[in-house]
């Protein structure tokens, strides 16, 4: 809950005491409850906006209401014991309401940036006309993605930026798509996030490495916004791509609206699946080394240092951004952030390049008890997922296993709702950890600096099993 809404609720509580137990109707006193009320009623809509968290508040307000406007003059509440039992109940389960809707499915707020630049945000649409589109039949005749790149910018240019640009879509088929309730959802349009659209990117001489993101099947580009809006204040320049037809949603600038296509679990489709993403990571590296596939791109390339670039990728994203390390020479360094290493298998002496892959906790749990079962009664995905982790343990590549984390817990989604994370997170904490492994990877691999930092990251933080093979 914010702070605004802790006020509200517990003004609330407040209220209720005189008017249901004590005295209803208009009377000055009443009247100057009721007044409190709705001033700060109307101060978190204007500050946070009405949203379907608040709704048991709302209830209680009007309630209120009713109890100062049912009758004009001066009416003495019921003395009758059993009706006020009725009603003290009534209030337990309201401030329980209250208090734990708001508390479960927080408005969250992205932690801020650390580093010394602004970050700017654009997204851009792109086409393959050497490509025809075989994931979505019928919708696009070739293959088109949409990206959203985040870039330092010069402070106090560009608006603030949403956090997703088409959110009544979005919200719809991400419920769909995460199978959770659709109204659970509707509030992400609330967060506000730390970027701003159309940022004058930095006006400066320096050069800085770019980044390709790939997201989590079934996510988004903007999954990641946590950890994309700090890579980008330290001075990187990102590009998160939104893979067409397995990204929850994308929408083209024309309108069309290309949903999520259910895909088969099986190692044989994903291993197959993950060709194409390789096919549209290369080819979204290509658009942007050339960059005159827009004109409002071009400030932005003058930003980058193409003999620096590195890849991350969250679940089948971080799959992808393996292959990709091994098989573009380009890709000088890559991270994985809990994906199974799908695809082609790892060369013998291991990818030859800087790499890191990253874990969660019950990953690692789930992989090594099914590892332990009998073939034919155990999740086959979560065995070769155990085996190909085993072949990436070659000299150079780092690995770590985070405590109390679970597969969500490296995107935005950790912050959504505690009931989707393991017992005893604490996702800043989480967030924080992951950024600055992150951070001190890259900056280590791409641009030569904070060399010790990776050392100190796994003494300062022995729990996570940092290991450099």
């Amino acid at each position: 809950m914010t702070n605004l809404e802790i006020i509200f609720v517990i003004l609330l509580l407040l209220s209720s005491i005189p008017l249901f137990f004590i005295q209803r109707g208009f009377t000055k006193f009443n009247a100057a409850i009721l007044l409190a009320d709705y001033v700060f009623l109307l101060a978190t809509v204007i500050a946070i906006g009405a949203n379907w968290r608040m709704i048991p508040a709302y209830i209680v307000i009007l309630l209120l209401t009713l109890q100062v406007l049912i009758k004009f003059g001066s009416t003495n509440v019921s003395k009758h014991w059993g009706a006020k039992l009725a009603k003290g109940a009534g209030l337990v389960v309201a401030a329980v309401a209250m208090i734990a809707v708001p508390t479960l499915f927080p408005l969250f707020s992205l932690p801020k940036p650390t580093g010394e630049y602004a970050v700017g945000t654009q997204a851009f649409h792109l086409v393959d006309p050497t490509r025809k589109e075989l994931v979505v039949p019928n919708s696009r005749v070739n293959r088109e993605l949409m990206v959203q790149v985040y870039y330092p910018a010069e402070k106090g240019t560009g608006t603030p930026a949403p956090y997703h640009e088409n959110i009544d879509a979005f919200t719809k088929q991400f419920s769909a798509t995460q199978e959770f309730p659709y109204i659970a959802t509707t509030h992400l349009g609330l967060i506000k996030t730390h970027s701003y659209t159309n940022a004058v990117p930095l006006q400066t001489s320096a050069k800085f490495p770019l980044l390709l993101f790939a997201h989590g099947m079934s996510l988004y580009s903007q999954q990641n916004t946590f950890q994309l809006e700090e890579l980008a204040s330290h001075g990187y320049v990102i590009v998160a791509i939104n893979f067409t037809g397995n990204a929850a949603i994308t929408v083209f600038p024309d309108g069309d609206q290309v949903d999520f296509t259910p895909i088969e679990n099986t190692i044989t489709f994903l291993n197959n699946l993950i060709l194409l993403w390789e096919q549209d990571a290369s080819f979204v590296l290509d658009e942007v080394i050339r960059a005159d596939f827009d004109d409002k791109f071009k400030p932005i390339a003058k930003l980058i240092d193409y003999d620096h670039i590195g890849m991350l990728g969250h679940s089948f994203g971080g799959a992808t951004s393996a292959q990709m390390l091994v098989k573009d020479d380009r890709i000088k360094a890559a991270i994985d952030m809990d994906g199974g290493l799908y695809g082609a298998p790892m060369p013998k002496d291991g990818p030859g390049k800087p790499f890191m892959l990253m874990n969660a906790e019950a990953s690692i749990r789930f992989m090594k008890e099914a590892y332990g079962q009998e073939p034919g009664n155990r999740d086959e995905l979560f065995v070769e997922s155990y085996l190909r982790n085993k072949t990436i343990e070659k000299t150079g590549v780092y690995t770590a296993v985070i405590p109390k984390t679970n597969h969500g817990s490296f995107t935005d989604l950790a912050a959504v709702s505690p009931l989707i994370n393991e017992a005893g997170a604490d996702v800043d904490a989480i967030y924080r950890l992951i950024n600055d492994m992150a951070l001190g990877f890259f900056d280590k691999n791409l641009k030569g600096i904070n060399m010790n930092k990776m050392d100190e990251i796994q003494k300062n933080n022995p729990e996570i099993h940092l290991t450099r093979f």
